[in-house]
Protein backbone atom coordinates (compact mmCIF):
# COMPACT_ATOMS: atom_id res chain seq x y z
CA UNK A 1 0.00 0.00 0.00
CA UNK A 2 1.48 3.32 -1.03
CA UNK A 3 0.90 6.24 1.33
CA UNK A 4 3.05 9.31 0.87
CA UNK A 5 1.44 11.11 3.81
CA UNK A 6 3.66 9.52 6.47
CA UNK A 7 6.53 11.84 7.40
CA UNK A 8 10.17 10.91 6.89
CA UNK A 9 10.55 10.87 10.71
CA UNK A 10 8.06 7.99 11.05
CA UNK A 11 10.84 5.72 12.35
CA UNK A 12 12.13 8.27 14.86
CA UNK A 13 11.10 8.90 18.43
CA UNK A 14 9.29 12.21 19.15
CA UNK A 15 12.51 14.23 19.39
CA UNK A 16 13.66 12.95 15.96
CA UNK A 17 16.60 10.87 17.17
CA UNK A 18 17.34 7.24 17.89
CA UNK A 19 16.48 6.10 21.41
CA UNK A 20 18.49 2.87 21.06
CA UNK A 21 21.64 1.76 19.28
CA UNK A 22 22.97 3.60 16.23
CA UNK A 23 25.48 2.12 13.82
CA UNK A 24 26.85 2.71 10.34
CA UNK A 25 28.64 0.35 7.99
CA UNK A 26 29.78 0.76 4.39
CA UNK A 27 31.21 -1.03 1.37
CA UNK A 28 32.97 0.48 -1.67
CA UNK A 29 34.39 -1.12 -4.80
CA UNK A 30 36.65 -0.04 -7.63
CA UNK A 31 38.33 -1.57 -10.67
CA UNK A 32 41.75 -3.19 -10.51
CA UNK A 33 43.09 -3.91 -13.97
CA UNK A 34 42.26 -7.06 -15.91
CA UNK A 35 41.52 -10.43 -14.33
CA UNK A 36 42.38 -13.98 -15.49
CA UNK A 37 39.22 -14.08 -17.59
CA UNK A 38 40.33 -11.06 -19.59
CA UNK A 39 37.53 -8.94 -18.13
CA UNK A 40 37.82 -5.97 -15.83
CA UNK A 41 38.61 -7.06 -12.29
CA UNK A 42 36.82 -5.49 -9.31
CA UNK A 43 38.11 -5.21 -5.79
CA UNK A 44 36.85 -3.95 -2.46
CA UNK A 45 38.12 -0.41 -1.99
CA UNK A 46 36.60 0.32 1.41
CA UNK A 47 34.98 -1.70 4.16
CA UNK A 48 33.64 -0.16 7.35
CA UNK A 49 32.22 -2.28 10.14
CA UNK A 50 30.32 -1.10 13.17
CA UNK A 51 28.53 -3.74 15.23
CA UNK A 52 26.03 -5.12 14.71
CA UNK A 53 26.53 -4.53 10.94
CA UNK A 54 29.61 -6.46 9.85
CA UNK A 55 30.28 -6.67 6.07
CA UNK A 56 33.07 -9.06 5.11
CA UNK A 57 34.62 -10.34 1.87
CA UNK A 58 33.35 -13.71 0.73
CA UNK A 59 33.56 -16.13 -2.17
CA UNK A 60 31.18 -17.44 -4.81
CA UNK A 61 28.34 -19.65 -3.61
CA UNK A 62 25.30 -21.11 -5.32
CA UNK A 63 23.73 -19.62 -8.42
CA UNK A 64 24.51 -15.92 -8.69
CA UNK A 65 22.30 -13.78 -10.94
CA UNK A 66 24.15 -12.23 -13.89
CA UNK A 67 27.68 -12.94 -12.56
CA UNK A 68 27.43 -16.66 -11.79
CA UNK A 69 30.88 -17.81 -10.65
CA UNK A 70 32.76 -14.87 -12.21
CA UNK A 71 36.18 -14.81 -10.47
CA UNK A 72 36.79 -11.14 -11.26
CA UNK A 73 33.98 -9.48 -9.29
CA UNK A 74 33.92 -8.28 -5.68
CA UNK A 75 31.75 -10.25 -3.24
CA UNK A 76 30.67 -9.14 0.22
CA UNK A 77 28.46 -10.85 2.81
CA UNK A 78 26.70 -8.71 5.41
CA UNK A 79 26.56 -10.36 8.82
CA UNK A 80 24.99 -9.18 12.06
CA UNK A 81 26.89 -9.39 15.34
CA UNK A 82 23.81 -8.90 17.54
CA UNK A 83 20.04 -9.28 17.42
CA UNK A 84 17.97 -6.53 15.93
CA UNK A 85 17.34 -3.90 15.04
CA UNK A 86 15.36 -3.47 18.23
CA UNK A 87 12.88 -0.70 18.87
CA UNK A 88 14.71 2.64 18.91
CA UNK A 89 17.72 1.39 16.90
CA UNK A 90 18.89 3.19 13.75
CA UNK A 91 21.17 1.42 11.27
CA UNK A 92 22.72 2.96 8.14
CA UNK A 93 24.42 0.88 5.45
CA UNK A 94 26.18 2.68 2.58
CA UNK A 95 27.17 0.93 -0.65
CA UNK A 96 29.28 2.61 -3.34
CA UNK A 97 29.96 0.71 -6.56
CA UNK A 98 32.72 2.53 -8.42
CA UNK A 99 32.75 3.15 -12.17
CA UNK A 100 33.10 -0.07 -14.16
CA UNK A 101 33.22 -2.32 -11.09
CA UNK A 102 30.87 -5.14 -10.06
CA UNK A 103 29.71 -6.04 -6.56
CA UNK A 104 27.65 -9.01 -5.42
CA UNK A 105 26.22 -8.34 -1.98
CA UNK A 106 24.39 -10.91 0.07
CA UNK A 107 23.56 -11.60 3.71
CA UNK A 108 24.38 -14.49 6.01
CA UNK A 109 21.06 -14.60 7.87
CA UNK A 110 17.61 -13.06 8.04
CA UNK A 111 17.04 -9.75 9.82
CA UNK A 112 14.69 -10.21 12.79
CA UNK A 113 13.17 -6.89 13.83
CA UNK A 114 12.04 -6.87 17.48
CA UNK A 115 9.97 -4.31 19.41
CA UNK A 116 12.49 -3.51 22.15
CA UNK A 117 11.80 -2.57 25.75
CA UNK A 118 9.93 0.71 25.15
CA UNK A 119 8.17 0.10 21.83
CA UNK A 120 10.01 2.87 19.95
CA UNK A 121 10.28 2.67 16.14
CA UNK A 122 13.41 1.31 14.48
CA UNK A 123 15.06 2.18 11.16
CA UNK A 124 17.30 0.42 8.65
CA UNK A 125 18.42 2.80 5.88
CA UNK A 126 20.39 1.40 2.94
CA UNK A 127 21.96 4.06 0.70
CA UNK A 128 23.41 2.89 -2.60
CA UNK A 129 25.28 4.58 -5.45
CA UNK A 130 26.30 2.74 -8.63
CA UNK A 131 28.56 4.78 -10.91
CA UNK A 132 28.91 4.65 -14.70
CA UNK A 133 29.30 1.12 -16.04
CA UNK A 134 28.96 -0.37 -12.56
CA UNK A 135 26.91 -3.43 -11.62
CA UNK A 136 25.28 -4.28 -8.30
CA UNK A 137 23.73 -7.64 -7.54
CA UNK A 138 22.11 -7.48 -4.11
CA UNK A 139 20.31 -10.50 -2.69
CA UNK A 140 19.44 -9.87 0.97
CA UNK A 141 17.95 -12.45 3.30
CA UNK A 142 14.38 -11.83 4.56
CA UNK A 143 13.37 -9.03 6.89
CA UNK A 144 11.08 -10.50 9.58
CA UNK A 145 8.80 -8.06 11.41
CA UNK A 146 8.14 -9.66 14.81
CA UNK A 147 4.92 -8.93 16.65
CA UNK A 148 4.92 -5.50 18.30
CA UNK A 149 7.70 -3.93 16.24
CA UNK A 150 7.42 -0.60 14.37
CA UNK A 151 10.12 -0.68 11.73
CA UNK A 152 11.02 1.28 8.61
CA UNK A 153 13.17 -0.54 6.06
CA UNK A 154 14.37 1.92 3.43
CA UNK A 155 16.48 1.27 0.33
CA UNK A 156 17.61 4.22 -1.83
CA UNK A 157 19.50 3.23 -4.99
CA UNK A 158 20.99 5.85 -7.32
CA UNK A 159 22.16 4.49 -10.67
CA UNK A 160 24.22 6.07 -13.40
CA UNK A 161 22.57 6.01 -16.82
CA UNK A 162 24.44 2.86 -17.88
CA UNK A 163 24.58 1.10 -14.50
CA UNK A 164 23.19 -2.40 -14.06
CA UNK A 165 21.13 -3.63 -11.08
CA UNK A 166 19.65 -6.81 -9.64
CA UNK A 167 17.91 -6.23 -6.32
CA UNK A 168 15.78 -8.76 -4.47
CA UNK A 169 13.76 -8.18 -1.31
CA UNK A 170 11.73 -10.51 0.90
CA UNK A 171 9.55 -9.17 3.74
CA UNK A 172 7.90 -11.50 6.27
CA UNK A 173 5.13 -10.45 8.65
CA UNK A 174 5.73 -12.15 11.97
CA UNK A 175 7.47 -15.34 12.97
CA UNK A 176 5.71 -18.68 12.73
CA UNK A 177 2.42 -18.63 14.58
CA UNK A 178 2.55 -14.99 15.73
CA UNK A 179 0.76 -11.82 14.66
CA UNK A 180 2.65 -9.49 12.32
CA UNK A 181 4.61 -6.48 13.42
CA UNK A 182 4.45 -3.10 11.69
CA UNK A 183 6.77 -2.75 8.72
CA UNK A 184 7.09 0.22 6.37
CA UNK A 185 9.16 -0.74 3.33
CA UNK A 186 10.41 1.95 0.95
CA UNK A 187 12.29 1.14 -2.23
CA UNK A 188 13.46 4.07 -4.34
CA UNK A 189 15.46 3.34 -7.50
CA UNK A 190 16.61 6.34 -9.50
CA UNK A 191 18.59 6.43 -12.74
CA UNK A 192 20.41 9.57 -13.77
CA UNK A 193 18.65 11.35 -10.90
CA UNK A 194 15.17 10.44 -12.22
CA UNK A 195 12.74 8.05 -10.53
CA UNK A 196 12.74 4.60 -12.14
CA UNK A 197 11.05 2.27 -9.63
CA UNK A 198 9.40 3.68 -6.52
CA UNK A 199 7.61 1.27 -4.22
CA UNK A 200 6.22 1.47 -0.73
CA UNK A 201 4.40 -0.96 1.52
CA UNK A 202 2.96 -0.09 4.93
CA UNK A 203 2.25 -3.49 6.42
CA UNK A 204 0.99 -4.73 9.76
CA UNK A 205 -1.74 -3.47 12.10
CA UNK A 206 -0.67 0.18 11.67
CA UNK A 207 -1.06 -0.05 7.88
CA UNK A 208 -4.70 0.69 7.16
CA UNK A 209 -6.15 -1.99 4.89
CA UNK A 210 -2.88 -3.92 4.57
CA UNK A 211 -4.67 -7.28 4.87
CA UNK A 212 -7.34 -6.51 2.26
CA UNK A 213 -7.31 -8.35 -1.10
CA UNK A 214 -5.97 -5.24 -2.85
CA UNK A 215 -2.77 -5.32 -0.78
CA UNK A 216 -1.58 -8.66 0.70
CA UNK A 217 -4.83 -10.36 1.67
CA UNK A 218 -3.93 -13.21 4.01
CA UNK A 219 -0.34 -13.52 2.79
CA UNK A 220 2.49 -13.14 5.30
CA UNK A 221 5.30 -12.79 2.73
CA UNK A 222 5.83 -9.89 0.32
CA UNK A 223 8.66 -9.96 -2.19
CA UNK A 224 10.08 -7.87 -5.01
CA UNK A 225 12.85 -8.06 -7.59
CA UNK A 226 14.03 -5.07 -9.61
CA UNK A 227 16.28 -5.66 -12.62
CA UNK A 228 17.89 -2.84 -14.59
CA UNK A 229 19.70 -3.83 -17.78
CA UNK A 230 20.88 -0.79 -19.77
CA UNK A 231 21.45 -2.92 -22.87
CA UNK A 232 17.79 -3.94 -22.96
CA UNK A 233 16.58 -7.41 -23.82
CA UNK A 234 14.14 -7.65 -20.92
CA UNK A 235 10.46 -8.59 -21.38
CA UNK A 236 8.23 -5.72 -22.45
CA UNK A 237 4.86 -7.37 -21.70
CA UNK A 238 3.26 -7.91 -18.31
CA UNK A 239 3.25 -11.58 -17.28
CA UNK A 240 0.93 -12.94 -14.58
CA UNK A 241 2.31 -16.30 -13.45
CA UNK A 242 -0.48 -16.83 -10.91
CA UNK A 243 -2.76 -14.64 -8.75
CA UNK A 244 0.13 -13.97 -6.36
CA UNK A 245 2.99 -13.23 -8.76
CA UNK A 246 3.49 -10.80 -11.64
CA UNK A 247 6.31 -9.50 -13.82
CA UNK A 248 5.83 -5.81 -14.57
CA UNK A 249 7.96 -4.08 -17.22
CA UNK A 250 8.76 -0.46 -16.40
CA UNK A 251 10.50 0.21 -19.71
CA UNK A 252 12.67 -1.76 -22.14
CA UNK A 253 15.59 -1.65 -19.69
CA UNK A 254 13.82 -2.33 -16.38
CA UNK A 255 11.41 -4.94 -15.01
CA UNK A 256 9.98 -5.54 -11.58
CA UNK A 257 8.66 -8.79 -10.11
CA UNK A 258 6.16 -8.65 -7.25
CA UNK A 259 5.07 -11.79 -5.41
CA UNK A 260 3.14 -12.84 -2.31
CA UNK A 261 3.45 -16.01 -0.27
CA UNK A 262 1.63 -17.61 2.63
CA UNK A 263 5.01 -17.94 4.34
CA UNK A 264 8.67 -17.37 3.66
CA UNK A 265 9.20 -20.61 1.77
CA UNK A 266 6.21 -20.07 -0.52
CA UNK A 267 7.35 -16.51 -1.24
CA UNK A 268 10.89 -17.59 -2.09
CA UNK A 269 9.64 -20.32 -4.42
CA UNK A 270 7.43 -17.83 -6.28
CA UNK A 271 10.27 -15.36 -6.76
CA UNK A 272 12.60 -18.14 -7.87
CA UNK A 273 10.01 -19.40 -10.37
CA UNK A 274 9.49 -15.91 -11.81
CA UNK A 275 13.25 -15.45 -12.28
CA UNK A 276 13.64 -18.91 -13.81
CA UNK A 277 10.93 -17.99 -16.31
CA UNK A 278 12.83 -14.78 -17.06
CA UNK A 279 15.86 -16.94 -17.85
CA UNK A 280 19.61 -16.45 -17.98
CA UNK A 281 21.50 -14.59 -16.73
CA UNK A 282 18.94 -13.50 -14.12
CA UNK A 283 17.38 -16.82 -13.18
CA UNK A 284 17.75 -20.55 -13.63
CA UNK A 285 15.90 -23.75 -12.78
CA UNK A 286 18.19 -25.04 -10.04
CA UNK A 287 15.98 -27.19 -7.79
CA UNK A 288 16.92 -25.00 -4.83
CA UNK A 289 16.67 -21.33 -3.96
CA UNK A 290 18.25 -18.89 -6.37
CA UNK A 291 19.51 -16.95 -3.36
CA UNK A 292 23.29 -17.57 -3.13
CA UNK A 293 24.50 -19.05 0.14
Amino acid sequence: MFDSSLPETWALNPNGSASGMTCRASVATTTDGTGPSGRTRSRIDGLRRQAPLVPRPTGASGFEPYVDGDPDIARVALTTAAAGPLGGDHYIFDVHVGAGSTLLLREVSATLVLPGAHGDPSLMHNRVTVEAGGTLIWVPEPVIAAQGCHHTHRVDIDLAEDARLFFREELLLGRHGEEPGNLSSRLNVRRGGRPLSIQRFDLGPAGKGFDTPSVVGGSLGVGSVVIVEPDGGLPTATAIADPKSALLPIDETCVQVNSLGDDGLALRKRLDAALAALGEPWGRETGWSAVPR
